[in-house]
């Protein structure tokens, strides 16, 4: 399955830095580093090409209800249940609606990335094309101009900006949106925006899948690619939280009323 031009075994120790490749060094016994190498899984979860529209839309339908994560699950399991059938019938889309809003509301990673992720690992049974497909899907996110879908009716609001977020944390990825549309976070515009961003993410790794259905994916970006830089998993835009202008938490966090 793999296609790679270079596998996890590549990236090595050398001349005081990891070489290119897609790998973590760990630990074994005595301390001696041992390579983490991919490796195949069984699943029995099938996959069957799937229509882009059909999958924009009811990812967009489905935001308003379940937000992120479950959207981008519904978008691509509900074609999947009609399609394939199997495991996907039991599949239960609104156990992962928590990644929402960056983990429960956390700002961290788009809940968007996960649940596209979580299909892309069902359905591939192979770390590094899995791994592979969801670095792509990484750099969509963080380096197009978004959200590009447009909705047959729009559900909620009217919206102008597309933005790029050059990240795929949540609350720079929506802040920076947020700003060039000119609301806030708890508006039916920023619901908006956040509905068809779900839509085009789910696309994307339809679009993904489809091409890895019929043995012609081919990974498009390095993974792991600032973990060589860096010497840490990371990114290079530390500056958007770590600047002169982070909030300052309070000294006590008081429980919330729903």
């Amino acid at each position: 399955m793999k296609n790679f031009s270079f596998s996890r075994r590549d990236l090595l120790v050398g001349a005081g830095k990891l070489a290119a490749g897609a790998a973590v060094l760990s630990l074994g016994a005595g301390g001696a580093a041992r390579e983490a190498w991919g490796y195949g899984y069984s699943s029995d979860f099938k996959y069957a090409k799937l229509d882009l529209d059909e999958v924009g839309q009811i990812a967009y339908e489905n935001y308003f209800k379940r937000w992120c994560t479950s959207t981008v699950l519904a978008g691509l399991v509900e074609p999947l249940r009609k399609k394939v059938g199997g495991s996907w019938k039991d599949f239960p889309i609104d156990a992962y609606r928590w990644g929402h809003g960056g983990l429960a509301g956390w700002g961290a990673l788009c809940g968007t990335l996960p649940g596209a992720g979580i299909v892309i690992g069902l359905v591939t049974r192979d770390t590094d094309t899995a791994e592979a497909m969801v670095n792509d899907l990484a750099f969509y996110y963080s380096y197009t101009e978004l959200p590009s879908y447009t909705p047959k009716k729009i559900l909620k609001a009217e919206i102008h900006q597309m933005t790029i977020a050059k990240t795929p944390v949540c609350h720079i990825s929506v802040g920076r949106w947020m700003a060039s549309e000119g609301v806030g976070f708890l508006t039916p515009e920023r619901a908006e925006r956040c509905a068809r961003l779900s839509a085009n993410i789910a696309m994307e790794a339809a679009r993904m899948l489809n091409e890895w259905v019929e043995g012609k994916y081919k990974p498009r970006h390095r993974p792991l690619f600032n973990l060589v830089e860096n010497g840490i998993t990371s990114q290079n835009n530390c500056i958007d939280c770590h600047g002169q202008n982070v909030p300052a938490p309070p000294e006590e966090y008081q429980v919330l009323d729903k």
